[in-house]
């Protein structure tokens, strides 16, 4: 039988059920999914960087290459 008061089998433990809680708490709830958005000009990407002011933002540049 295995003894858990022993250091090594209580911190595996530990870290075991903290994990878990972990990958529990990043699953429980989905979260929303943002829309892609398709800009045509500097100009379409200059007014939705304006227009979302105080959030965060992520721009992608793509190419076909």
């Amino acid at each position: 039988m295995v003894d858990f008061k022993s250091s090594p089998w209580k911190w595996l433990l530990i870290v075991t059920l903290f994990a878990t809680a972990i990958g529990l708490g990043l699953f429980a709830y989905p979260r929303p999914k943002a829309p892609l958005i398709d800009l045509r000009s500097v100009e379409d990407l200059r007014a939705r960087f304006n227009h979302d002011r105080g959030k965060s933002r992520l721009i992608l540049l793509l190419a076909p290459t």
